[in-house]
């Protein structure tokens, strides 16, 4: 563990907030804020609850039958029985008044809904908003890549084994032009990943063939034409391919295979004696021409790694390439460990354990929200991306195994991320500073705090109108946090943005356009972030 990590935080302090520890006295009775459920109807909201779940606090006025709310970045006052509320100053009407039951508060779910997006609104000062969604007609939306003039988007449709190509021209009135289906090729046919060539005749797509722990079925990279929607060309690759990245001028194509071996019976995987270790695939093409693709399978060697979870099976996960085009970097998310590749050689030259992180956090499924436990946590990541500079590593900590895999007390993912060097060397780790924004705007998942929190599962990196910016995708919180990057070793938050569907997986910035989307995995939405005036 790095001491010489840098640790931020929202307020600088560790904030537990328990609205009436106890109880608060209501006028002459008794007011007891201690006790679930959230809503006592469907569109009525416990305010204890909602108030405790953003990580503020509330006053109880007896002699005006008031309460004052206070959380990050907004005041609000509720009157019992009144018609409207007062929020950062200004009058809200209610479309029904607050009131006590059962020495319970209840506040409408308009307030809340209020109360929500006053939270979010003042951390923002990313510059960006969310100004349009779509709802992918398949139901699917995982991961996506935009054409070289950012009028197109295509998006993986994963077990429906097929790409979704949108006309994303007005982002607004956006529309499906073409779904290619690869089941022809397939019946088993799942797309994992997908990126469109720098000159954007093709479109690379990484399937599936319906591998398991029994089926050993190889995959394949499949060669999409942009103008006709066919599928030009396929090529052979290994065993589970999953995520893929090109190089800017185009030579390059790296595709991480992973091959899970997942038991189809238990959907667990067997770590310990997984018999397939997957591999990292170079396709180098000549002329930067997608149809004139030469494989080069690379295995990953972690015998000498000190710190690799399960040196036998190394799982590559994820990939990036740097802007020169000379480097790949690849998560092997089970080992918590980063391979570097030279393209030019077609080598894996460095191989770096990540190790833990320590940080405050919250670890219980309890209803309560309280950053007051201690986590130790192997970081590994999923997403990862080289800085706009080409210096630094930033890693998406999710985390993949078991919560206490070794019964050590050691837990799977850093809910956070991480800056590394390129020798690999920690520089920076949020630690809490994730899970306690999405808290701050009542999106902290508590369900999973006993698991992996608001679940960091990807992020990319960008320059915007020279601003170097990093964007966050927060699985499980349904937000996609932003950060300056300027100085990467010491990145700024800038604040989150809730998404309009669930479990965003992909994040992307349009290529030529001021717009990042994210693809929204449980509700197959694409959602688009602007920038707005300030």
């Amino acid at each position: 563990m790095n001491t010489n990590r840098r640790k931020q935080t929202l307020s600088g302090k560790i904030r537990r907030i328990l609205l009436g520890v106890g109880t608060l006295t209501l006028a002459s009775g008794v007011l007891t804020l201690n006790t679930p459920p959230l809503h006592a109807a469907s569109n009525e909201v416990q305010l204890r609850t909602a108030v405790q779940n953003m990580l503020g606090k509330a006053t109880w006025n007896s002699a005006a039958g008031s309460v004052e709310v206070r959380a990050e970045g907004i005041t609000a006052m509720f009157k019992l029985g009144g018609s409207s509320m007062t929020l950062n100053g200004k009058t809200i009407k209610l479309d029904k008044a607050p009131y006590a039951d059962k020495g319970r508060v209840y506040i409408p779910q308009s307030a809340l809904d209020a109360l929500l997006g006053a939270a979010a609104s003042a951390q923002n000062r990313t510059g960006f908003a969310l100004t349009a969604s779509f709802a992918m007609p398949s139901g699917k939306a995982e991961i996506a890549s935009s054409t070289p003039d950012g009028q197109r988007l295509i998006v993986t449709e994963a077990d429906k084994g097929s790409i979704g190509v949108l006309d994303i021209s007005d982002a607004a009135r956006t529309s499906l032009l073409k779904t290619v289906s690869f089941k022809s090729l397939s019946e088993a046919a799942e797309v994992t990943s997908v990126a469109v060539m720098p000159d954007g005749k093709y479109a690379l797509a990484a399937v599936r063939g319906g591998d398991t722990m029994q089926l050993a079925n190889p995959g394949f990279l499949a060669v999409v034409d942009l103008e006709t929607y066919k599928i030009a060309k396929t090529y052979k690759l290994g065993i589970g391919p999953d995520s893929i990245a090109i190089s800017p001028d185009g030579k390059y194509a790296v595709i991480a295979i992973e091959d899970e071996e997942l038991d189809p019976k238990t959907q667990e995987f067997d770590y310990p004696n997984a018999k397939r270790p997957g591999s990292i695939a170079v396709m180098e093409f000549a002329g930067s021409d997608a149809l004139s693709g030469t494989l080069t399978d690379l295995p990953v060697d972690l015998s000498t790694v000190k710190g690799a979870v399960y040196p036998h099976e190394p799982q590559p996960e994820y990939v990036a390439i740097n802007k020169d085009g000379t480097m790949a970097a690849v998560t092997l998310q089970e080992n918590n460990a980063i391979a570097l590749v030279d393209l030019a050689s077609k080598k894996v030259t460095k191989v770096f354990a990540l190790g833990t992180t320590k940080h405050d956090a919250d670890l219980k499924d309890d209803g309560v929200i309280s950053f007051s436990d201690t986590m130790t946590g192997r970081f590994e990541p999923d997403g990862i991306a080289f800085s706009p500079d080409g210096r630094h590593l930033i890693t998406a900590n999710e985390g993949d195994l078991g919560g206490n895999e070794f019964k050590d007390g050691v837990s799977a993912g850093g809910r956070g991320i991480a800056v590394w060097s390129l020798d690999g060397k920690l520089v920076y780790d949020s630690m809490s500073l994730i899970d306690e924004a999405t808290a701050n705007a009542g999106l902290y998942p508590d369900d999973r705090s006993s698991k992996k929190g608001s679940e960091v599962e990807n992020l990319t990196t960008s320059t915007v109108n020279g601003r170097s910016l990093l964007a966050v995708a927060a699985e499980r919180a349904d937000a996609i946090l932003f950060f300056d990057i300027e100085d990467a070793a010491n990145p700024k938050y800038l604040g989150l943005i809730k998404t309009a569907g669930e479990s965003p997986e992909g994040i992307h910035r349009v290529n030529g356009r001021d717009l990042f989307i994210s693809a929204d995995e449980s509700t197959g939405t694409i959602s688009f972030y602007a920038p707005v005036a300030q």
